[in-house]
């Protein structure tokens, strides 16, 4: 199950582009990896690109098979438990053609709940990226995904089954200004829609724009500084608070923001990474100011070796995001996370998660016009896994974790035991 510290459908939209790719690039994505933990959906948009690797054709078929037995599956107090399968199989291909790198990915995720079976559903992902580069001076990439997966439950209030469609496209040009510098330019566009009909307050629709500079002197070191512009319309008006109790009137939760950046990928060499963006957001909002936005947000994470066989991974995050609740137009949410990896032997590899989050429910108009109590929930997880490595591209997983909620809003603390198995492989 996506849990809300694990990440959820928007990371996978706004990656880089698969397959094989530069040290920095890889460092940038690893980061949006583990920076998800920290995170609920959303995301800043265009990621940095780098020049096509020359690779050969690729055509990747991977596949898993999870199941958990969760003693509260729905996260509310009391809930019952249940045992969730989940099935992954995907193809993915590359073709590099002269600069141009071309990669399509396709992949389905049908989960069951045994005991539940209304609540089964059938996630989906597809994702089409190009690589392109024009001689020596011009490059850049456009980047186009969809995909649908069920909200954690812990998101949208108790029993409730609703599948969120997300969809992304974003383009990149670059020109080299010299070796070491170049001047970039971003645009990208998101939907999001869902399907219960207490959740479409939530569907909205967001653009983003982005201009500024590039620094990259060596492989090993990326660094962009950028404006970014973003603005955000949503459909359909907001009728209830974080209660579900009526507003006096009807609210429109568009919005615009404005962020100037810097985003780093950095390896000094290939134990240790440290990637993220810091930037200073201000969010105004067409309808009710009291409810804009300014302040630093970031994302940081780091890999450092502690030993020749453990690694330790660590990740910061301060972040408004867009709420998949619909009495929530932002959370502000603050995060710290601490990702430990051991690797026994030469395919025996031992992982631990402790993290916690803040969020603050500050883009609830109820809030705003009544001056209330604004919701504020702590979010702690702890995980241990172990991998074992049966094959060249086949691993078996046995996996514990808890995830646990208090909120001073009464009737949302929940805490959620699971364990889980699983086989992977790719060929």
């Amino acid at each position: 199950m996506t849990d809300a510290l694990t990440g959820s459908l928007s990371d996978a939209l706004t990656v880089l582009p698969p397959g094989p790719a530069s040290p920095r690039r890889r460092a940038v994505a690893q980061a949006c990896a583990a920076t998800a933990c920290l995170a609920l959906a959303g995301g800043v948009g265009a990621q940095p690109v780098a020049l096509p690797t020359e690779v050969p054709d690729v055509l990747t078929v991977h596949g898993a098979l999870e199941v958990e037995q969760h003693d509260n599956v729905f996260r509310v107090a009391g809930g019952p438990s249940d045992t969730v399968l989940r099935a992954t199989a995907g193809v993915r291909l590359e073709r590099v053609i002269g600069l141009q790198r071309v990669g399509l990915e396709a992949f389905v995720v049908p989960v069951r709940y045994l005991d539940n079976a209304d609540y089964s559903y059938l996630g989906y992902g597809l994702g089409a990226t190009w690589n392109w580069a024009i001689g020596r001076g011009w490059f850049g990439d456009v980047v186009a995904r969809v995909g649908r997966e069920q909200t954690p439950f812990d998101l949208v209030g108790a029993y409730a089954n609703n599948l969120q469609t997300l969809a992304s496209v974003r383009a990149l040009a670059g020109l080299r200004l010299t070796q070491a510098w170049a001047a970039i330019a971003a645009f990208d566009e998101t939907y999001a829609s869902n399907s219960l009909l207490s959740q479409q307050p939530a569907d909205y629709s967001r653009t983003g724009l982005e201009a500024g500079l590039r620094y990259a002197p060596q492989s090993a070191l990326e660094l962009d500084a950028v404006w970014r512009h973003e603005t955000a319309r949503y459909p359909n008006r907001q009728i209830v608070d974080a209660n579900g109790a009526p507003l006096p009137d009807a609210v429109d939760n568009a919005y615009t923001q404005d962020t100037p950046l810097v985003r780093l990928a950095y390896r000094p060499h290939d134990a240790s990474r440290i990637a993220g963006q810091l930037g200073y957001t201000q969010r105004r909002y067409d309808n009710l100011s009291q409810r804009d936005f300014s302040g630093v947000t970031l994302g940081l994470d780091a890999e450092w070796p502690l030993s020749g066989a453990v690694v330790m991974r660590g990740g910061l995050l301060r972040s408004i995001e867009v709420a998949a609740v619909p009495s929530a137009n932002y959370i502000e949410v603050r995060g710290v996370a601490l990702r430990p990896a051991w690797q026994i032997t030469g395919r025996t590899r031992l992982e631990a998660t402790v993290a916690y989050s803040n969020r603050q429910y500050l883009g609830d108009p109820g809030t705003a016009l009544s001056g209330g109590l604004v919701r504020e929930d702590h979010l702690r997880q702890y995980g241990l896994e172990l991998r074992y490595q049966i094959a060249r591209r086949t691993w078996l997983s046995a996996s514990v974790r808890q995830l646990s909620r208090d909120s001073n809003y009464p009737g949302y603390d929940f805490t959620d035991r699971w364990a889980g198995v699983g086989v992977s492989t790719a060929f």
